[in-house]
């Protein structure tokens, strides 16, 4: 039987494993747009077959496979939104595997898998939505982080607020804060400015001793000019030296 079938150039199965794909477009739900499909149809090895008494044509069951792929493609297909490629496919390839498991000349004999992607139309518009979307996410992390930076600028600023409370220095540890760079100008308009505040409060208690002499409470003013020179110095405030005709001085040296 063999070497008539090879004699007469009849098309036949050979024993080995045959693989086929197909690629084509198939409507969407809707009709707007398109699946890009491929199928790879496998026909398992020793698949030769006689049927009712006649070997069965190699060329019409692969054509009658292709044709059944098709059909049950279209058919899934057209029931998915072009954006669900992934849903598609799955529900296709079940498909399939139903259809040829009750399709009795082919079950058992075939393996089909289809691959269902979306259409480069499809592609392209599902790209833009993706930048847009990355763009606002972007955005969002930006803003989170500027609030939590602003957060721990004012969590930093309060403490140095609290430490400071109202002393005269505040404006000046602000300063350094937003003008690192200029560290040194600003540290020594600090010490200027408490210099001088010392100069003027030692001038002010000499003028009040001189006013309260006549009044006898001299004793008072020198103690109290003595102590709050002593606590500027224990401050790091640099005290003027008395004046040679102060009372101040002459008091010390009566002392």
């Amino acid at each position: 039987m063999i070497w008539l079938l090879r004699k007469y150039s009849i098309p036949q199965w050979e024993d080995e494993m045959e693989v086929s794909d197909l690629e084509f477009d198939t409507p969407a739900l809707g009709d707007g747009f398109t699946f890009s499909v491929r199928v790879r149809c496998v026909r398992q090895a020793g698949g030769r077959r006689h049927d009712h008494g006649q070997w069965t044509d190699a060329r019409e069951e692969q054509n009658e496979v292709h044709d059944l792929v098709r059909r049950v493609v279209r058919d899934v297909c057209r029931r998915h939104s072009a954006f669900s490629p992934e849903k598609a496919e799955h529900a296709t390839n079940q498909s399939i595997a139903a259809a040829f498991s009750t399709h009795g000349s082919l079950r058992g004999r075939w393996s089909v898998q289809a691959q269902i992607d979306p259409s480069e139309e499809v592609r392209s518009l599902r790209r833009e939505a993706l930048i847009r979307q990355q763009a606002i996410v972007s955005e969002a992390d930006a803003r989170a982080l500027r609030l939590r930076k602003v957060q721990e600028l004012a969590e930093i600023s309060e403490k140095v607020l609290s430490s400071v409370g109202g002393q005269p220095k505040v404006r000046y540890v602000l300063r350094l804060a937003q003008q690192p760079d200029q560290a040194a100008e600003v540290v020594t308009q600090m010490l200027d400015e408490h210099q001088e505040r010392a100069e003027r409060l030692v001038n002010l208690v000499n003028e009040m001793a001189g006013a309260h002499h006549q009044a006898g409470v001299f004793d008072l003013v020198i103690a109290s000019e003595s102590a709050l020179r002593h606590a500027l110095e224990q401050l790091g405030v640099d005290v003027p030296p008395l004046e040679s005709d102060s009372i101040f001085a002459e008091a010390s040296r009566l002392s």
